[in-house]
């Protein structure tokens, strides 16, 4: 137990500063702040966490603001409830890669938006690509704190949930297929539903973790249909891009969420998921996430429930007009 004077000297010691020190045991009522890392070093924030909810108190839209031109100048309020942090950890497939030290503000391009980040003192081991790669590659999700960031299991096609997932998608595939067909105003497909139905799917990615619950666990899955090419497309065939949860209970019993879009081969408009890492904070399971695809990124945070898909955390990271 740490003694009362030293928490009192703790207290006095973070409002002068302003700045929030990692606690010497981890609490999971702690407040935090979530922070994607680039490869550049460069961490833009994104989510907070008070001890009992989330937020986003970091500004997606710099207009009518005035730019901070020092991390002391950052107001205090974009950090969320738990103040200023001068160093975060860094976390990558469920392993601690270090601690990092944040330094000015920097302005970063994000698809065809600016945003504001924090330069810092991280070194890729990878070589970084140039600013204007978009997505531009992540290297992990950087936590204030001493809060344990566990892996998402990114699953391959070898793994024994693979390839019955594919089978099992059939009928929510269909269901949401039609649905985003359905969403067109003068376009029906021009294969009919009943041929489509016989394509088969094909599961391109899929992450799994566990829930709150005991013996339940969530996975997030991305699979496509692919088209021949009719007599005006050219070599790009028409697609369908799906996305969404498959919620398993201890008994093997499955739910399944999913999202479509159909575009052509080039799939533009289609989002996919990169898996930063799972927080437990409170008794619940949280993902940490990247959305992103043809002129859109995002990061958030979601908890999923044998009910619903709680989604605490949306943040803009930039987006193009199409």
């Amino acid at each position: 137990m740490i003694p009362a004077r030293v928490l009192l000297l703790l207290v006095v010691t973070m409002q002068v500063s302003g700045i929030q020190r990692a606690p010497s045991v981890s609490d999971e009522s702690a407040p935090l702040v979530l922070g994607v890392l680039r490869r550049d070093g460069i961490v833009n924030p994104f989510a907070a966490f008070d001890g009992k909810r989330w937020t986003a108190p970091w500004p997606s839209d710099l207009r009518s603001l005035e730019l901070p031109i020092s991390i002391e100048s950052v107001p205090i309020k974009w950090w969320g409830k738990g103040g200023a942090v001068s160093q975060m950890t860094v976390w990558a497939d469920g392993v601690n890669r270090g601690t990092l030290h944040l330094g000015q503000p920097a302005m970063v391009r994000s698809m065809c938006a600016w945003r504001l980040g924090l330069a810092s003192d991280y070194r890729t081991p990878q070589s970084a690509p140039p600013p204007d790669v978009q997505p531009y590659p992540k290297d992990g999700l950087a936590v204030s704190g001493d809060q344990r960031i566990e892996r998402i299991e990114v699953l391959s096609p070898t793994s024994a949930e693979w390839a019955p997932a594919a089978g099992q998608l059939l009928d929510q595939f269909d269901k949401a297929e039609q649905a985003a067909i359905d969403g067109f105003r003068d376009w029906s497909h021009p294969i009919r539903r009943a041929q489509r139905r016989k394509v088969p799917v094909e599961l391109e990615a899929m992450y799994r973790a566990p829930m709150d619950q005991p013996g339940w666990v969530a996975y997030y899955v991305e699979a496509i249909k692919r088209y021949p090419p009719g007599p005006d497309d050219g070599d790009c065939g028409l697609m369908t891009s799906a996305g969404g949860w498959i919620v398993v209970d201890q008994d093997g019993k499955r739910s399944t969420k999913l999202s479509a879009r159909v575009t052509y081969c080039d799939r533009r408009g289609v989002t996919y998921m990169l898996p930063l890492g799972l927080i437990k904070v409170q008794g619940h399971n949280y993902w940490a996430y990247q959305l992103s695809g043809y002129g859109h990124e995002g990061y958030g945070v979601l908890r999923p429930t044998p009910k619903e898909l709680v989604a605490e955390v949306q943040y803009s990271a930039g987006s193009c007009p199409y």
